[in-house]
């Protein structure tokens, strides 16, 4: 007689995101969830797009995944340069250390619209500085700038690194940097008009007069992946839940870097930061890793537990909702569908 984790309740997870998405949370939301050995429950709810058309929400849909690109991607093709001694975690670039920059303890300010300038990299060393280096943890898009541009600097590119080693390794069908033309009518939208990012550039005087101002769909919604041609290190990957949890699953498992570097990178470092990853989910254990993204994605694991929830709670406006609310109920009732049962 052994347990294992089988579900009982999954339909109160579902009538809990079609509540919010009557309420007008988000138009759809898509979620994958499971253990090590896989996923158990999956489903889709909502409209990928509502407006100016209508295309129902499926597992299939692919979400522009925004800042969990920084763990899942950018993260781990660093890891996995630490894991073959190209490089070492105190190892310094342009100023500052890749422990710095994964953990967010670099001092830098949390975001700059780097398309407003000549010269990004300029921008960054002159006008990122906000804190003194090490100081404490906050938060910036400017650290995943700086290691985007490192793993440029050794691999020659990104995009094509991360096909080749996070991607073709673990079988990824359905995950993209700037996806073709012909698979939008499987992508939910986010913003129409880059409004929020406008009122950010306008609260810092800062001047920029390419704001995009039509429907962002298989685009980025993310300003700075946009305009650097698809990303930089902070966002940018498109994916399905099925595949989101693929990545989290393969990283666990070690198979994507190994597992004593699994290990610390998914403990503390400073704060509630690991190496990219942060640690202590909503209503999960002080122990789960995860990390979260500004169109209303998340993926998380908490022991042998995996929980993805993708929405666009940006489309068709970037409106403030309670998104960690949202994330710890879905937890919550997650963890509540399964129970153990021998067998």
């Amino acid at each position: 007689m052994h347990n294992r984790l089988v579900s009982v309740n999954a339909a109160a997870l579902d009538e809990f995101l079609r509540s919010e998405i009557d309420l007008g949370s988000f138009p759809s939301a898509s979620y994958a969830v499971g253990s090590l050995d896989g996923i158990e429950q999956e489903k889709a709810h909502g409209h990928a797009v509502a407006v100016p058309v209508r295309i129902p929400a499926s597992t299939a849909t692919i979400y522009d995944c925004a800042s969990i690109t920084k763990p899942l991607i950018t993260g781990t093709l660093i890891l996995q340069d630490v894991a073959a001694g190209r490089i070492a975690l105190d190892d310094e670039y342009r100023g500052y250390s890749f422990r710095e920059l994964l953990t967010h303890t670099s001092g830098l300010r949390s975001w700059l619209p780097l398309y407003a300038f000549d010269d990004p990299l300029k921008a960054i060393e002159e006008k990122g500085p906000e804190q003194p280096r090490g100081s404490h943890v906050a938060y910036s898009d400017l650290n995943f700038f700086l290691l985007y541009h490192a793993l440029v600097e050794m691999h020659g590119g990104y995009i094509s690194v991360a096909r080749e080693r996070i991607f073709i390794p673990l079988g990824l069908r359905d995950s993209w940097f700037n996806p073709p033309e012909w698979l939008r009518p499987r992508i939910a939208a986010t913003e129409w008009g880059q409004r929020f990012e406008y009122g950010m550039c306008a609260t810092r005087s800062i001047v920029f007069d390419g704001f995009r101002e039509g429907l962002m769909w298989g685009e980025p919604n993310d300003g700075n992946s946009f305009h650097a041609g698809g990303t930089l290190g902070n966002a940018g990957l498109f994916a399905t839940a099925r595949e989101v949890f693929r990545i989290v699953q393969g990283f666990a498992r070690g198979e994507l870097v190994p597992l004593d570097l699994v290990q610390e990178a998914t403990r503390v470092h400073a704060g509630e930061r690991g190496l990219s990853w942060q640690i202590g989910g909503p209503e999960l254990s002080a122990a789960s890793w995860g990390h979260m993204g500004f169109t209303g994605t998340s993926a998380w694991a908490d022991g042998e537990r995996i929980f993805v929830l993708l929405t666009n709670r940006v489309h068709p406006c970037a409106a403030p909702i309670g998104m960690h609310r949202i994330r710890g109920e879905f937890h919550r009732l997650a963890l509540e569908s399964a129970r153990p049962r021998s067998v």
